[in-house]
């Protein structure tokens, strides 16, 4: 009797150990079938052309200078190129940053020579003039910055020559800063001995006057700064507050007596 109860309770258990691993099989089946990776739909991708490196304004493009990649066709900005040997020679119109995608707007036309020359702008000049350190607002002027041209010179019109200070031009656009055409890389002030100032033909003559004959100071502008003042410069005696002198006039009588003509002054 206690036998045969044994084997029910054996067979039993066995019968529950194979349901559990069915169970347990089925559950790890489930479980690697949820986890099977969902596949992704291709992205159609193009070629563009990168600057494979920092480009400064003005610069002809060189074959070093590019780089081909993979971009996203849907996401492929506008006017952009897909052969490097269309950029070949060409002229930068600002300057580039590395990885940057080398767009048509960042170009000047096919042809333009590269250079200070291809950033002057149409019926302007460029000039340079020499500066000091604190001439040149003491390091913060830099390619792109507008500044005002004050003179101080000698007024010939005078006896004793004294000299006076005018502002000769306003709102004039620095191209370079020595032989740089662009802002330095850390954004640190750099001190300079020449700048180079875009120009008309007329203001290229007050210029090239002042520099010769008196001593040029740079006032730097604000962004988006471009009104013009009118001023009729400063002397010692304005500084000083005196008074500037004034013609006296006085009044006077003729008087006629018989052949006799004379004048009575008031």
């Amino acid at each position: 009797m206690h036998n045969r109860r044994a084997l029910l309770f054996f067979a039993f258990a066995v019968v529950l150990g194979t349901a559990a691993a069915f169970l347990a099989q089925r559950t790890l089946e489930n479980q690697a079938q949820s986890q099977t990776p969902v596949p992704v739909a291709k992205v159609e991708t193009v070629d563009i052309v990168l600057a494979r490196t920092d480009v400064t304004v003005g610069s002809a493009l060189t074959t070093q200078q590019l780089r081909t990649v993979e971009w996203p066709k849907e996401f492929a900005p506008r006017g952009a190129f897909h052969d490097e040997k269309e950029l070949v020679g060409r002229v930068l119109r600002r300057a580039l940053a590395d990885g940057e995608p080398i767009l048509e707007p960042s170009l000047l036309p096919q042809g333009a020579e590269a250079g200070l020359v291809s950033v002057i702008d149409a019926e302007s000049r460029a000039v340079s003039v020499k500066v000091d350190p604190i001439i040149g607002v003491a390091g913060f002027v830099n390619p792109g910055t507008r500044v005002d041209v004050l003179a101080t010179l000698r007024n010939l019109a005078t006896r004793d020559k004294v000299p006076y200070t005018k502002v000769v031009l306003q709102d004039v656009r620095v191209l370079a800063i020595d032989q740089q055409m662009e802002e330095a890389q850390n954004g640190e002030p750099e001190l300079v001995s020449v700048v180079t100032l875009e120009v008309t033909p007329l203001e290229a003559e007050k210029l090239a006057y002042s520099a010769h004959e008196g001593r040029l100071q740079l006032a730097l502008r604000g962004p988006g700064d471009h009104e013009v003042v009118k001023t009729i410069g400063v002397s010692a005696g304005d500084m000083l507050a005196r008074p500037r002198a004034r013609a006296i006039r006085k009044a006077g009588v003729q008087i006629v007596k018989g052949s006799d003509v004379s004048v009575k002054s008031y």
